[in-house]
């Protein structure tokens, strides 16, 4: 059985620009990327949970990576799978139309502990309410010692908070403490996703029967949500001073729980 059409879908095609013209998603997905590179070796085999269009997909396989792809969304599907060909042709295992919560399906495809890791990045977990079927089948997909890095919307963003604050707006600054709730994971997503916000705490326990947490940071600590761009467009160079102290600063304790995203690397006990 395949997910319905996803409202990714409707607005498949203008995914990229939006996510090129939004500078504190730009400054997240380098981010998310940077960790991606230093965490998989250069010719792991990887999964992919709520692929997108295949940014950070394409950039591994360019390194050697090869890839399974999910995702909800056929459109954003399509578009990952042509990137990574792009990248390099033999590097797609295949593309999958799957919620996260099924990921195990996978398992019959390729075999258990058949991953050297997986990832999924910048609110692809968000749209699930419980994330401990995503674990389990992650957990029977990656082989021993293999890693999974997962960046999630956090349910407390102080930067979110004290906007709304300063703005008068309580209901807005409470917003993340709902379950549930509309909203959208990336600049220009549809807007009638329902949305969970799962924090450290909550990721470090669906995932403690397989997993343990390595490193937990703040992603980001110091810039706003993506949909305060306008902020960093207003004052670039205090946004570039705040990037050399930001990542050493995001996984101090407390301050790691900040974010707007948290982004927790775990290893395959």
């Amino acid at each position: 059985m395949t997910p319905p059409p996803s409202g990714f879908d409707a607005v498949a095609a203008r995914y990229d620009d939006d996510e090129r013209e939004n500078l504190a998603f730009a400054h997240m997905r380098a981010r998310s990327t940077r960790a991606l590179e230093e965490t998989f070796p250069t010719h792991a085999r990887l999964v992919e949970v709520g692929s997108g269009t295949g940014t950070e997909a394409a950039r591994l396989a360019a390194r050697g990576a090869r890839l399974a792809l999910v995702d909800v969304s056929t459109r954003l599907l399509e578009r990952a799978e042509a990137k990574v060909r792009g990248a390099r042709p033999d590097a797609l295992l295949g593309a999958h139309l799957l919620a996260a919560s099924r990921i195990g399906e996978l398992v019959s495809i390729y075999g258990p502990a058949s991953f050297d890791g997986g990832y999924s990045s910048l609110g692809p977990l968000n749209c699930e309410p419980s994330l401990e079927p995503v674990a389990a089948g992650l957990g029977a997909l990656i082989r021993p010692g293999g890693h999974l890095v997962l960046s999630v919307m956090n349910p407390l963003c102080a930067m979110e908070i004290a906007w709304f604050a300063a703005h008068g707006d309580w209901s807005a600054a409470a917003r993340r403490w709902r379950g549930g709730i509309a909203a959208s994971a990336a600049p220009g997503g549809p807007k009638d996703i329902p949305t969970w916000y799962h924090g450290r705490a909550r990721i470090e326990r669906a995932f403690a029967d397989a997993f343990h947490v390595e490193v937990v940071e703040a992603l980001p600590l110091l810039w706003p949500p993506t949909y305060l761009d306008f902020l960093v467009a207003r004052h670039p160079r205090l946004y570039r001073a705040l990037d050399v102290i930001e990542r050493p600063l995001a996984r101090w304790p407390l301050l790691r729980e900040l974010g707007d995203h948290v982004l927790v690397r775990l290893r395959r006990r």
